[in-house]
This record gives structure tokens, sequence and C-alpha cells, in this order.
């Protein structure tokens, strides 16, 4: 005799590009666009998350998905760009400064 398998199936529809499609949540691993690591969710949490932020668009969740992680790698990222705006800045500044500074010497 062989064990049935206990997970439930938890069927969701939802848009795509296709059309309506229906998905199974129990058994769906998603994955971050930046970092391409594989996430599970509970299929209630994942099925809130498409349906509020991704606007019912299981495509669109699939093409954009970023996790905390590839948060970070992207939080990362900018705050270098961030840093080299305000030297940049500063060096301009300085530039400015020091020729304040020589035309009130020659004067």
């Amino acid at each position: 005799m062989s064990k049935k398998s206990r997970k439930s199936v938890q069927l969701y529809t939802f848009n795509s590009a296709e059309g309506d499609v229906k998905i199974d949540l129990n058994n769906f691993t998603a994955v971050c666009s930046v970092t391409d690591e594989p996430k599970q969710f509970h299929h209630s949490y994942l099925a809130n998350l498409i349906e509020t932020k991704y606007d019912n668009n299981i495509t669109t969740f699939n093409e954009t998905y970023v996790s905390r992680a590839g948060k970070a790698v992207r939080n990362e990222a900018n705050a270098a760009v961030v840093l080299e705006e305000k030297i940049d800045k500063l060096y301009a500044k300085i530039t400015t400064l020091k020729a304040l500074r020589d035309s009130k010497v020659t004067a």
C-alpha cells in the first residue's frame, strides 16, 4: 500500500500574458530577478503579494520579483552612486572656493 501525499493543492487564478492562469502556489518557487535565488512562500501570503503588489499578474511577478537580499544588493550599488555624486559636488565647491581665494589674494 502506498501513502497518498497529504500536501493539499491550492489553486489560485492570476492574469498573465497568455490570459488567466491557474497555479498551485503550494508548490510554487519564486526566483529573485537580481540574485537568481529561489524562494518559497506560504501560498496565501504569495497570493496576496501577487494580487496587491503585482496587480494580480503572475507574469509581472515572475519577471520583476526582488527578494530582500536582492534589494540589499541594489541599495549598496545606489549608495556608491550617491557617494560619488557627493564627492563630485565637494570637489566643485573646493574649486570654486580656491578660485575665490585666489581672486582675493591678487586683488
